[in-house]
């Protein structure tokens, strides 16, 4: 890697780190910088971006406790099940093609932006009781886009546990860290593995952008754990939203190029 390559990810990582930790959505920086600062195949940027990943929800989750919140213990308990959906998100990653991945990701930022509107209907109410059962099948789900696409992970993360967990989205993004740090490693690892489990399976991991990948994360993550907690539920609303939409037109636009060829 040069300068400037260098420069480039850590800064994408700052963007991705500070964005994640208020919404989500900009895990598209870091297949940016891995693509075109440090000449990566998709194949391979995209694995990459874990370790950038981990950065962000270890981050999020020191600065939430820096400032006073913290999650409950049952978090960590219900993050647990993200792991086996990230080991078979990673194999879905591995076999999947661009238009089926954008397709997927447009998907669920529709939903994401339904979830929202419905919440701002109705003036921020709680949810009705849900089964207990829908906690564990949802980060289970969260899992499972971590290993499988790592963009939007802070999007389903937030669609699952406002409805599984708490409907205040300061509580939501405090929680959101946890499952994001327990999928994210299990994803890692995933791939880490592959390459010695999978027959024909060649390394996906490009260690040294990664690594500056993560510097950036972690120092947005933690920088903007402190600003969610003095602009409170609704300022962390507005991001989501406008982070969702644009992210949706690119989606589309992408999805579009693809078609016709």
């Amino acid at each position: 890697m040069d300068t400037a390559a260098i420069l480039i990810t850590f800064v994408a990582g700052l963007g991705m780190g500070a964005i994640n930790n208020v919404a989500g959505g900009a895990g598209i920086f870091a297949l940016w910088a891995f693509q075109y600062a440090c000449g990566l195949p998709l194949a391979v940027a995209n694995p990459s971006s874990r370790l950038g990943a981990i950065g962000v929800g270890l981050f999020a989750w020191l600065g939430f406790l820096r400032n006073g919140v913290r999650p409950p213990a049952r978090v960590w308990r219900l993050a647990l099940y993200a792991i086996p959906g990230a080991l078979v998100g990673n194999l879905l990653a591995l076999k999947a093609n661009d238009l089926m991945f954008r397709s997927y990701l447009a998907a669920v930022l529709l939903l994401l932006l339904a979830q929202q509107w419905r919440h701002a209907a109705n003036g921020g109410a709680r949810p009705p009781r849900t089964s207990p059962w829908l906690g564990p099948i949802g980060c289970a789900l969260i899992g499972l886009h971590m290993g499988f696409a790592q963009i939007g992970t802070g999007f389903v993360a937030t669609l699952v546990l406002v409805t599984t967990y708490e409907r205040d989205l300061l509580a939501v993004n405090a929680a959101k860290g946890v499952v994001v740090i327990t999928s994210s490693v299990a994803s890692l690892i995933g791939f880490v593995l592959a390459p010695h489990v999978l027959e024909g399976q060649a390394p996906v991991l490009a260690w040294g952008p990664a690594a500056c990948l993560l510097a950036g994360t972690a120092i947005g993550s933690y920088s903007a754990s402190k600003w969610t907690v003095a602009k409170g539920s609704a300022s962390v609303r507005r991001v989501v939203v406008v982070i969702a939409m644009l992210s949706l037109l690119e989606q589309v636009a992408q999805i579009g190029l693809l078609l016709r060829h």
